[in-house]
């Protein structure tokens, strides 16, 4: 190409890059917009106070109880880099965040540009991602490497080259580094991979395998007995430190595990290098010791051996055992050409397993030490991680139904619902058909529904780990819709194919008119003049789609929808003694609805009236998905009325801080006005920069505050436990503020039996009009069937500052109240 070419050549955007700098664009605006106006949440502010204590020099031991270091390091980091503050504290988060809106483009090539497109697209509007991609927990980061591994994964099988490895093993160590959901991920995909290898080099190993992971899960889940236990989970022990038994367990009659004890996970969880001032080699042969008691176990030896000696079995009768034909079943897999074999015979090429386990090992070894400082660490990143959070699987904190992630996902994420009920049958239909994408897409579609389950058989279900089924659930849903829109672009295509065959004359005679025959008035072929309109008026118009289908259908369904929102807010505001009840007006759109795509399939075939329907749907409930992602992350975000928002911070909080600020520059200049404040570890956050700040032990006061006290900070339960401490506080003005409020959850989705739950009533009598009312009022505009609980603090100042604090929600100016 000459110089002259080059220079006139210039690059055009496409419209898909167009489609993604939009995207981007809209990512950064919506993850980095008003990112510190919401007040840290409980667990935030532990992760920023730990972060700013690393940032600060006083070091970091890696905890369970908090999860893994990466998120601590990079809270530091980004501290060094920006300061440290609300907004700073959730920016890497936002980084994540955005990353994960954009990181489907990398799927292109295995899901398709168009599946790729809506991912992202989706990804950027969905609820759960925004909502968790603002805030400074670890699930955004687990979530980002989870598709990286994922992408990792599909890549290298499609094209194994050694930067997808390197990439998918640098994003599980930092998974791993990070959170203890990597072992379910780890757990989910091991599965489909190790059954495709064997069916692919030895089957029989299927079996082998299989009955493995069934002896497993018995041995660590049904076979040992169970404890005697108190409220929070800590066994009883009998002289000899032995966990009384409550029963027994089934066949063998076996005690419970020692992570049926909390106190042993909390013993277990992590171990300081100079702990009781002894040496870190000590310090770590207990840590062992202590770890061994578990192991000790007849379940877990026996889990041992029976693994080591099936996998020692399994490597020789694949490696090792020849057949008369003198080769083993690996060397006939490479023979025969299997994928499965020639990936596997591609680690060792180049040492490129070597490679990539240093490069596990390095980022472990770092990350779990901080950076060498708690070598200890090497031991809890793994041992104490597994254990504790085994031991809290029994816990179940935050005690939530088995049906709690599909009410999250059913009010927060519809999208997904629909989604799931198009891509998987989609998918089981790829894979039978052996489509180019079916290896992705099967393991997709394995993915959305192990995940979903395991996540809801887990002990303990919190909000934001929705996000780990949200992922999966996002690319199923984009790759399914557009295989339907596919699907039926294929049909169309063959109607205009049609047409164009029967407008083209079948033999063009010497001298006959061209304009006659373009026109198709010569031979046709021999179709009624009913069939060659019909085949006229259904060539491929917008998306490949009938001309004006879509349009007239999307109106269509518009103007039902429309409809029915009219509809069922006039018969809730019109009360019980309204003459049309909300289900009648749902029974009558969903008979409208139906009749449309029924009337839709008539005039232009299912495979189409399909395809209307799901780009109609995705369209109409991607609206009402926006608008909950709006008041989620803006609006709401920090007023428990929303599920995904469950416990958190009240705005008081950070306003009462913020007034303390501004009362001690006006005083002192600075942020040095004197205070005290409990044990409450939100103040461990808000008050990490304040040299006047002093703790009270235990949240009891041991006399009146010192005459340089302009403030106290402290816990309503503080002040009922301990009278005297209303009584030192004689002479302050105390204002009652909600320090974390929550969900009315016992109200809305809990069943217990009573009939009490807004959930419950509507199984039990989905017809009933004050049950359909309030469940409208919660979709629609986030009204909870009942009043949000809390957790108060007290705020007590000097005369002269309580004006200027000013009073919160159920706050008081009177002294001494």
């Amino acid at each position: 190409m000459s110089i002259a070419e080059i220079v006139e050549r210039r690059w055009t955007p496409t419209v898909e890059q167009l489609c993604y700098a939009v995207i981007a664009v809209l990512a950064i605006v919506s993850r980095l917009w008003a990112l510190g106006d919401r007040a840290l949440h409980h667990d935030e502010t532990l992760h920023a106070a730990y972060s700013w204590f690393l940032f600060s020099g006083r070091g970091y031991m890696h905890d369970p109880l908090l999860h893994g270091p990466l998120l601590y390091f990079l809270g530091a980091l980004f501290f060094f880099l920006f300061g440290d503050n609300d907004t700073t504290t959730r920016l890497s988060a936002a980084l994540f965040s955005i990353a994960l809106t954009l990181s489907p483009i990398l799927l292109r090539p295995v899901i398709g540009r168009r599946a790729a497109l809506v991912a992202s697209l989706y990804l950027l509007i969905s609820p759960v991602a925004l909502y968790v991609g603002r805030f400074f927990r670890h699930d955004i980061y687990s979530v980002v490497c989870e598709m990286l591994v994922f992408v990792a994964i599909v890549r290298y099988a499609a094209d194994p080259r050694p930067r997808w490895l390197y990439l998918g093993i640098t994003a599980l160590a930092l998974m791993l580094t990070n959170q203890e959901t990597t072992y379910l991920y780890i757990l989910i995909f091991a599965v489909p991979l190790a059954m495709l290898f064997c069916w692919q080099v030895y089957r029989p190993g299927i079996a082998l395998l299989t009955g493995l992971g069934v002896i497993l899960a018995l041995l660590v889940f049904v076979l040992p007995g169970t404890a005697v236990v108190d409220g929070a989970h800590h066994a009883r022990r009998d002289a000899n430190g032995a966990i009384e038994v409550a029963q027994p367990g089934p066949i063998f009659g076996w005690p419970p595990l020692e992570t049926e004890d909390n106190g042993y996970a909390l013993l277990v969880r992590n171990r300081a290098d100079n702990d009781g001032g002894r040496s870190v080699w000590e310090n770590g042969l207990r840590y062992l010791a202590d770890i061994g008691r578990f192991v000790n176990h007849p379940a877990i030896l026996s889990g041992l051996v029976l693994s080591l000696t099936i996998l020692a079995v399994f490597v020789w009768l694949v490696w090792f055992r020849r057949d008369a034909t003198g080769t083993t079943p690996w060397e006939q897999a490479l023979m025969r050409g299997e994928p499965a074999a020639l990936l596997c015979r591609s680690l060792v090429a180049d040492r490129r397993w070597q490679v990539a386990l240093i490069i596990f090992a390095a980022i472990y070894t770092l990350l779990f030490t901080a950076l060498l400082t708690n070598l200890l660490g090497l031991i809890s990143g793994v041992a104490g991680s597994l254990l504790y959070w085994l031991a809290q699987h029994n816990v179940q904190r935050g005690s939530q139904p088995a049906h709690y992630y599909a009410v999250i996902l059913a009010i927060y994420e519809p999208l997904l619902v629909l989604g799931t009920m198009i891509g998987l049958p989609l998918a089981v239909q790829a894979v039978r058909q052996r489509r180019p994408e079916a290896f992705a897409v099967g393991l997709i579609a394995w993915w959305s529904v192990v995940a979903f389950a395991i996540y809801t058989w887990a002990g303990e279900k919190m909000p934001w780990l929705t996000i780990h089924m949200t992922l999966p659930l996002t690319l199923l849903l984009a790759w399914g819709s557009t295989r339907v829109v596919e699907l039926a672009q294929q049909q169309v295509a063959y109607w205009q194919q049609m047409w164009e065959e029967l407008a083209t004359p079948v033999e063009v005679t010497a001298g006959s008119d061209v304009e006659t025959s373009a026109s198709g008035a010569g031979d046709l072929a021999p179709l009624s003049a009913e069939a060659r309109h019909w085949l006229k008026d259904n060539r491929a118009g917008w998306l490949g789609l009938p001309r004006g289908s879509l349009f007239s259908f999307g109106l269509l369904l518009g103007l039902i929808i429309c409809l029915g929102f009219l509809l069922l807010s006039i018969t809730v505001a019109a009360g019980p003694t309204s003459p049309i009840q909300p289900w009648m007006v749902l029974l009558f759109i969903l008979a409208l609805v139906i009749l449309l795509i029924v009337g839709s399939a008539l005039r232009w075939g299912w495979t189409v009236a399909a395809a209307l329907t799901t780009i109609c749907l995705m369209v109409a409930i991607g609206l009402y998905t926006v608008r909950s992602s709006v008041r989620l992350a803006y609006q709401t975000g920090d007023v428990a009325r929303e599920m995904m928002v469950y416990t958190q911070t009240s705005p008081d909080v950070m306003r009462v801080v913020r007034r303390l600020e501004e009362a001690a520059l006006r005083r002192a200049g600075g942020t040095r006005l004197p205070v005290m404040y409990d044990n409450e570890t939100v103040w461990l956050w808000y008050l990490r920069d304040w040299p006047g700040a002093v703790s009270v032990p235990g949240g009891r006061l041991n006399g009146p505050p010192p005459a340089d006290i302009q403030a106290v900070l402290i816990l309503q339960e503080n002040l009922d436990r301990y009278p005297e401490n209303r009584t030192y506080l004689q002479g302050f003005v105390l204002q009652r503020y909600p320090l974390r409020w929550w969900f009315p959850e016992d109200q809305t989705y809990r069943i217990n039996g009573t009939g009490s739950s807004l959930l419950e009533r509507l199984l039990r009598n989905p017809l009933d009009y004050e049950t359909t009312a309030q469940l409208w009022k919660y979709l629609m505009f986030r009204q909870p069937p009942a009043g949000l609980g809390s957790t108060d603090f007290v705020v007590a100042v000097r005369p002269e500052l309580a004006r200027q604090i000013g009073i919160g929600l159920g706050g008081s100016l009177r002294m001494g109240e």
